[in-house]
């Protein structure tokens, strides 16, 4: 397991900082190889704007974030180099929905996106969309996330006040817990009709777990780190 580091936390406080990374013109060449080969491999990949986390702690139980913004391209670069020592993290919002019956949705992502085949909570990196101002709603990013590739919205999804980030590599998982007052098999029933409604559905399997121990080969690390934090007491 990749995890470094756990925490409980009872929010998530996200802004936007001025400028951008020195890394998009000192890798410039590298970022557009890069690129090329992506999309070369996956043409549906789009560069558009995403917002990596600069600065990263936690205080008095809260996470703050401080937030660049950076091209699609850049982060799929710092993604596949591995590694930490460009410092640039993707702190991304997910949300851990939970049925009436104790389990857990995790699902698999579509063939053609840029995650194609991990298994993971609902879940993106934080865009323009989740700005107000220069506030970064991770919360609101967590909804957002859940109803784009499930369906799934208030006051169906009912946000808990349950949070734990997960530093993992190059990610930092900060993850809600989201009751639903649904059994997993009403839960399936309809994500699948939303799934079946779209015309690229991000998702294309779906899996419900109680616990790490049941969580599917391509289950991502932090997501079986979570588990226990969002389920237990």
């Amino acid at each position: 397991m990749t995890v470094t580091r756990i925490e409980r936390v009872d929010g998530f406080d996200g802004r936007l900082l001025p400028g951008s990374s020195p890394i998009e013109q000192t890798e410039r060449s590298a970022i557009a190889a890069g690129w090329a080969k992506a999309t070369a491999a996956n043409p549906r990949l789009f560069n558009g704007k995403v917002l990596l986390a600069d600065e990263v702690a936690v205080v008095g139980r809260r996470l703050r974030l401080g937030y660049i913004e950076a091209n699609f391209a850049t982060y799929l670069w710092l993604r596949d180099r591995g590694g930490v020592e460009q410092r640039l993290l993707n702190a991304f919002g997910a949300a851990a929905v939970v049925s009436s019956d104790g389990k857990v949705l995790l699902a698999r992502m579509a063939k053609g996106s840029a995650n194609e085949g991990l298994i993971y909570f609902p879940a993106g990196t934080p865009d323009r969309d989740d700005l107000v101002g220069d506030v970064v709603d991770l919360d609101g990013s967590i909804d957002r996330e859940l109803a784009e590739e499930t369906g799934i919205v208030a006051p169906l999804a009912r946000p808990a006040e349950r949070r734990v980030a997960i530093w993992d590599g190059r990610y930092v998982a900060c993850v809600r817990r989201i009751d639903v007052d649904l059994t997993a098999a009403e839960i399936e029933e309809r994500v699948g009709a939303h799934l079946a409604a779209e015309r690229a559905p991000e998702l294309d399997a779906l899996y419900f777990v109680r616990s790490a121990d049941e969580a599917p080969d391509g289950a991502l690390d932090y997501v079986r780190a979570a588990l226990p934090h969002l389920l237990g007491a």
